[in-house]
């Protein structure tokens, strides 16, 4: 219940719910903008690239986002990408629910580099993903948090973030 209460600052006045018959991608993408609030990279300089590996929905909403909003004052970049090779060049990467065989190869290229790995499927962040997306009994969408693989790719998440999360890993 906490949750439902303290989401909506983190929205800011965008009237989005968080229930999962309104989970569109619009909210997929609306967490995947405050994440880049709530979480620092190192060496943040240059654009914010967001790499969707292969086709999916939520590229039309990034790009949206992309050209209204800046990522802690940087410009944000989406970019569709093939391989786990062209991972590194993100500071984050999405992988959708169809695309979630990609996530062991990704892990494996941005091993060690601060690439925020996001998993639209429930699972994906006990398997190396930093965040997954989880629809819980309420049928509202949260998110699993792996702390572990955050610290290894030297990204630093802020603790509202960590409270708002389910821990894993």
């Amino acid at each position: 219940m906490l949750l439902f209460f303290i989401l909506p600052s983190l929205w800011e006045g965008t009237g989005m719910g968080c229930h999962a018959q309104d989970a569109d991608y619009k909210a997929y993408t609306l967490f995947l903008y405050n994440f880049m609030k709530y979480i620092e990279w190192p060496d943040a300089t240059g654009d914010f690239v967001i790499g969707v590996v292969g086709e999916s929905p939520i590229t039309k909403e990034l790009t949206t986002l992309a050209e209204n909003k800046k990522a802690k004052g940087r410009k944000i970049v989406v970019k569709i990408i093939s391989t786990a090779e062209e991972a590194p060049g993100c500071s984050m990467v999405f992988i959708p629910s169809a695309k979630s065989s990609m996530l062991k190869p990704i892990f494996e290229k941005t091993k060690s580099k601060p690439v925020l790995i996001i998993g639209e499927r429930e699972g994906l962040a006990k398997k190396g993903a930093a965040i997954s997306f989880v629809i819980d009994d309420d049928d509202a969408l949260k998110f699993d948090l792996n702390k572990s693989v955050m610290d290894s790719q030297s990204l630093k998440v802020a603790n509202l973030l960590m409270q708002l999360a389910i821990l894993v890993g």
